[in-house]
């Protein structure tokens, strides 16, 4: 009797075993499927955010835009820059076809346009340059249409076409050729403007003269340099721009040197002048350009 009891007992408890393993399998089961889809929507969060540019990435481009890799370059894979003489140079290939230019690239008469004008090389007040033409592209703002000496001015166009080609498209001159008297006017506004800050004329004159040249001393008298910058007045924060640096690593193909260098200042005694380009000719330019001298120097090594 007691054996049929237990008997009864044992098939009265199968239901309800059967009942918990359903039930744990349903659980398990149950916990199975949410692990898969949260397995599933990570990997889609990962995709997604695998494709999104990282900080770093975007910082980078944000540093390229400011210090002027936005503008293309030209194809510089066929210069050698350790070069130190012209004939080894291997220039890059122009955007432009400079067949109609060439010849005031690079004249036959080349050393004509390298006149050295300084405080220690002064020119003559009665001394006008010959041969000066309208510089195209003076800046169209009610000022005097500029001038320059035909050949450096053929040559400047060259150069800002070129530029225009890599995306110069808003540098404009704002001045060239200055006489004896237009200098002496500029030089003179500026003492008066600043001869309350020194004790005498003369410190205010010395201090002047290091960025406005004494009449006789400027550049501008010979016809063959330009202000260029896309600024509303010259100023050094020109130099930081992308149409600037890219002015100063290419003025050499076209004959011009950017004379006043953050670096040489203490050679040229003017301030750093990244508008001021003067024209040499390309082969003068070029061996400048490639040795780091100023004109200075270049003609004190020839």
């Amino acid at each position: 009797m007691a054996n049929n009891n237990s008997k009864r007992k044992n098939r009265t408890n199968y239901p309800l075993i059967l009942a918990t393993v359903l039930t744990t399998a349903a659980v398990a089961g149950a916990i199975f499927l949410v692990l898969t889809a949260l397995g599933h929507n990570d990997t889609h969060i990962s995709d997604e955010y695998s494709n999104t540019p990282n900080q770093s990435a975007v910082s980078e481009s944000t540093e390229s835009k400011n210090n002027g890799s936005s503008l293309s370059e030209p194809d510089n894979s066929g210069i050698d820059e350790t070069s130190q003489s012209y004939e080894e140079y291997i220039g890059v290939e122009y955007a432009i076809d400079i067949t109609e230019w060439e010849q005031y690239i690079e004249p036959e008469n080349a050393d004509a346009y390298l006149i050295l004008v300084n405080k220690t090389h002064p020119l003559a007040s009665d001394y006008v340059p010959a041969n000066m033409v309208d510089v195209v592209y003076t800046r169209k703002d009610g000022r005097a249409t500029q001038k320059m000496v035909y050949t450096a001015e053929k040559a400047l166009q060259a150069f800002l076409l070129e530029a225009a080609e890599y995306g110069v498209t808003d540098v404009t001159v704002t001045s060239a050729y200055r006489s004896y008297s237009k200098q002496s006017e500029i030089f003179n506004d500026n003492v008066n403007k600043n001869l309350s800050k020194f004790a005498t004329l003369e410190e205010c004159e010395e201090y002047v003269s290091t960025f406005s040249a004494r009449p006789g001393t400027s550049e501008h008298q010979t016809g063959l340099v330009c202000d260029m910058h896309n600024l509303s007045s010259a100023g050094a924060a020109f130099g930081n721009t992308p149409e600037a640096k890219w002015l100063a690593q290419n003025a050499h193909r076209f004959g011009f040197i950017m004379r006043y260098a953050e670096d040489k200042t203490d050679i040229t005694r003017i301030i750093y002048e990244p508008w001021h380009f003067r024209y040499v000719g390309r082969k003068a330019a070029t061996e400048m350009y490639l040795s780091n001298l100023c004109l200075e120097e270049y003609l004190e090594n020839r």
